[in-house]
């Protein structure tokens, strides 16, 4: 029998719920570039008198920023990054208020957005030794 080779340096095991939320992160921030798309292109698809405040045009221009702010951030959760839990988790945070100024309008597509947020969060949160 010959013994089998250790590895002189031991692997980290990484729970899959990072992956989750990075994959989540990078999902929502797919739609949202989507959303501000069609907000700056198509004035008739939202309901704009139904929103908090402001007008079309500047909610498609927060939508695109936001969406690409998550989808680096996404990837920077894929690859463990340190600094992408403080960021990942202030953006979650941020886009999930956002969403309640969306709730008059789209009462279903913010609640089911402002809960994946908090799935993102969650699963940041108790699993940060991920990032060590």
């Amino acid at each position: 029998m010959t013994a089998s080779p250790v590895s002189p340096h031991p692997t980290k095991t990484r729970s899959g719920w990072v992956t989750f939320a990075g994959v989540l992160f990078i999902v929502v921030g797919a739609v949202n570039l989507l959303d501000g798309v069609v907000a700056l292109v198509n004035d008739d698809y939202f309901l704009a008198d139904e929103l908090l405040f402001g007008d079309l045009a500047a909610w498609g221009v927060w939508w695109l920023v936001s969406g690409a702010f998550q989808l680096l951030t996404g990837l920077a959760l894929l690859a463990r990054r340190t600094f992408s839990f403080v960021f990942a988790v202030g953006i979650a945070v941020l886009n999930a208020f956002t969403q309640l100024m969306w709730i008059g309008a789209y009462p279903a597509w913010a609640i089911a957005a402002i809960v994946v947020d908090g799935l993102i969060i969650w699963a940041l949160t108790t699993h940060i030794e991920d990032f060590e």
